[in-house]
């Protein structure tokens, strides 16, 4: 087995009660679970938890989960878009992409190595 973590966005995270509330929701709501973690990375307006991700067992070495990206309008714009969402997690892209609500929001498939 194995283990990594991925800082998941929340919206902002006003003190560490806060923190004790919205983490273990958002992390779960991504299939992780919360580390301890988190920081504000726009004061006022986002802060992100640290979701911890284990896998392995079976000899796998990576772990694949979507991640939201903002809207994508076709498949070229999702060449361009989510290579780069991906890194910003510590992944890669693997191809795939979705709309999750139509004009405002898409989640790119990010593979992650461990």
């Amino acid at each position: 087995m194995a283990t990594f973590t991925v800082d998941i966005p929340v919206g902002p995270i006003w003190n560490n009660d806060d923190a004790k509330v919205k983490c273990p929701i958002a992390c779960a709501a991504h299939l992780g679970e919360w580390n301890g973690q988190w920081t504000t990375v726009v004061p006022g307006e986002m802060s992100v938890c640290g979701c911890t991700y284990t896998v392995g067992g079976s000899g796998s070495s990576e772990y694949t989960m979507d991640v939201l990206a903002g809207p994508i309008w076709n498949n070229d714009d999702a060449q361009e878009k989510c290579p780069i969402v991906c890194a910003s997690y510590g992944g890669t892209w693997n191809g795939q992409w979705t709309t999750v609500v139509p004009g405002k929001m898409s989640v790119c498939g990010c593979t992650f190595k461990v």
